[in-house]
């Protein structure tokens, strides 16, 4: 005689998984995008360092563009449709993908929130860490930063304002690059997922530019050693910016375990 086999009401067969975004799929972190901030502050130094240097924060088939500068940028950001403040601080190096101009790839962002470092991560691949200070202090016509992680302060920024630019000149949109990375849980395993992501920040507006003199301090820590390693040879421009910016949906420019898998 056959088993009777009882199906299980809907109501105990767990959570359900259609249409899923993000972890914990009970209560999931974050909305789907875009993302909008209004009203956000930064400053942004491009620096000179050496292309040997650079090379080697980039990651195939990406390579480092030596004829631009690098840029370090700390902020405080806004989300428009969320009731979260949070500083930040970010690496990028210029690239260039088959020898044409590329934008950027971001090395590391610094974050003092949780939330917006585990979905940044999660869903872009954006390389973010937590640090306990990322400090943004703006007072008339100079901003000081700093970020501090494990009591340890790894990068120190001074601005000085001088010229307010009007009208703002446009910036062509330019994609920003990020290496997403989700290991496995077996010990002997391959990554999860391994891709190399891209995402244009369009629109991104500009509503106050002023240029000025800065500085840039990379610090010591066994934590971050790559940054002392990264000499500031010449800091070549500075700017101090109000913008409003979007964050949206992106593509896959390589899937490394694919391509691994078709040779």
């Amino acid at each position: 005689m056959a088993e009777t086999v009882t199906a299980m009401p809907p109501a105990e067969l767990g959570p359900d998984l259609t249409g899923v975004f993000t972890m914990p799929v009970i209560s999931p972190l974050s909305e789907r995008p875009p993302y909008r901030y209004r009203d956000c502050r930064a400053v942004n130094l491009l620096f000179r360092t050496d292309p040997a240097v650079m090379e080697g924060l980039v990651p195939a088939p990406l390579s480092a563009d030596p004829e631009k500068p690098l840029i370090l940028y700390v902020g405080h950001y806004e989300f428009a449709d969320f009731e979260m403040t949070y500083n930040e601080a970010g690496l990028l190096a210029p690239v260039r993908l088959g020898g044409v101009p590329a934008g950027s790839f971001a090395v590391v962002l610094y974050l003092d929130t949780a939330n917006p470092i585990v979905g940044g991560r999660e869903i872009y691949g954006w390389p973010k860490k937590d640090a306990e200070r990322v400090r943004f202090d703006e007072r008339e016509n100079r901003i000081t930063a700093e970020v501090t992680r494990y009591g340890r302060r790894i990068i120190e920024v001074s601005f000085e304002a001088g010229e307010i630019v009007e009208p703002i000149p446009p910036r062509p949109p330019a994609p920003i690059h990020f290496l997403k990375l989700i290991p496995s849980i077996e010990k002997a395993g391959k990554p999860d997922v391994l891709k190399l992501n891209s995402l244009v920040i369009d629109p991104d507006v500009i509503t106050s530019l002023r240029v000025g003199r800065g500085t840039l301090v990379f610090g010591e820590s066994p934590y971050d050693s790559f940054l002392s390693r990264i000499p500031v040879t010449q800091v070549v421009y500075s700017e101090a910016i109000t913008h409003d910016f979007t964050l949206g949906y992106g593509r896959v420019v390589h899937d490394y375990l694919a391509a691994a898998a078709r040779t």
